[in-house]
């Protein structure tokens, strides 16, 4: 696991929204059609610069599952105009420890088993915003995924 310091920008988002369970099979389907949106309004350079992020907007032990908001987004220039089935907003932005490991069940598991030690290890304090996945790595490539914890 890789682990790195960045400041993200405040930017202009397009984004698709799935309600319900996290982790279930309609995310992974909308993860495909966001990324053909992607392809089809020519965001693919965006796409490849700054990743596609994916933020679970409520806590599920609070929300019902059947409440709980996963986002699919992508930064978009200010002037940009957002088609449909996108939405538009606003990404926060601010630093974030970077953590970088192999996209498997198995990684993400050991992942969230270990971040409390992690984020004592290096001092890192928590600031309270969603935890962002990061998707830069094209389909067929080794897959990794990036996970961005907001520190102070």
């Amino acid at each position: 696991m890789k682990i790195k310091v960045e400041n993200l920008p405040t930017t202009k988002i397009a984004f698709f929204r799935n309600v319900g369970p996290y982790g279930n099979e309609k995310n992974f389907e909308m993860m495909k059609e966001f990324k053909k949106w992607v392809r089809t309004n020519g965001l693919s350079k965006n796409r490849f610069e700054y990743g596609i992020y994916g933020i679970a907007q409520d806590n599920p032990a609070i929300t019902p599952l059947e409440e709980c908001r996963y986002d699919l987004i992508i930064s978009v220039d200010n002037d940009w105009e957002v088609k449909r089935p996108a939405n538009t907003g606003i990404f926060e932005g601010g630093k974030y420890a970077v953590f970088t490991i192999v996209h498997t069940t198995e990684a993400v598991r050991d992942f969230w088993n270990n971040l409390n030690a992690e984020m004592s290890k290096y001092n890192f304090n928590l600031r309270k915003s969603p935890i962002v996945e990061r998707y830069k790595e094209e389909e067929g490539e080794d897959k990794y995924c990036e996970f961005l914890i907001p520190i102070q």
